[in-house]
């Protein structure tokens, strides 16, 4: 039996394949774990405006039905969206502006905070005045904002409009932007 010796040359090359096979390898780990890291970073934001977008539609079922159940007298007509009339239609997905002036002067908008819990790592949800400065360690989630117009005096039939707007950094009542929540309704109230 013959026993063949392998050359240096043949060394040389085996190794040369070993280290590119292991940069090979290096490479395909670092695009599976950067995948996986996007995927877990997709999944958490989804995660996270879907919470935001339950809290915001509580918040305008709650609005709504507290203003249907007032009293015509104590809810009078108002318009705080800039740029829509009285009756008009908001289509989802359209974009509104709240008329700061008209938020000022009338009850119909308001501002909704997130308060850490005393215990846990829980949050409570507050509603402030338009006009009311921030408690402290709270986070500014939502402008709430209501229009109210009567359509028919003598039956006592008016329309409601609520739209909860994000206030993230940077974004102004003022600012046109599309609501998290909207709801429009025609209510009869009491007098």
């Amino acid at each position: 039996m013959v026993q063949i010796h392998p050359t240096r040359k043949s060394l040389h090359s085996q190794a040369g394949i070993g280290l590119v096979e292991a940069i090979i390898g290096l490479l395909v780990l670092t695009i599976v774990l950067l995948s996986a890291a996007q995927l877990f970073r997709i999944q958490v934001t989804h995660l996270a405006l879907t919470e935001r977008a339950r809290v915001a539609d509580t918040q305008a079922t709650r609005v709504m039905s507290g203003l249907a159940a007032m009293n015509q007298s104590a809810l009078p007509d108002v318009n705080p969206f800039a740029g829509k009339t009285t009756t008009a239609t908001i289509a989802d997905g359209e974009q509104v502006s709240l008329d700061t002036n008209v938020c000022q002067s009338t009850y119909s908008c308001d501002k909704l905070v997130r308060l850490p819990q005393s215990s846990g790592t829980g949050y409570d949800y507050a509603e402030i005045g338009w006009t009311d400065p921030l408690p402290t360690n709270s986070t500014l989630l939502y402008y709430r904002a209501w229009r109210v117009t009567t359509l028919d005096a003598a039956r006592h039939l008016r329309q409601i409009t609520v739209a909860i707007t994000p206030a993230d950094i940077g974004n102004q009542p003022g600012d046109p932007v599309e609501p998290l929540a909207l709801r429009q309704s025609v209510a009869v109230q009491r007098q």
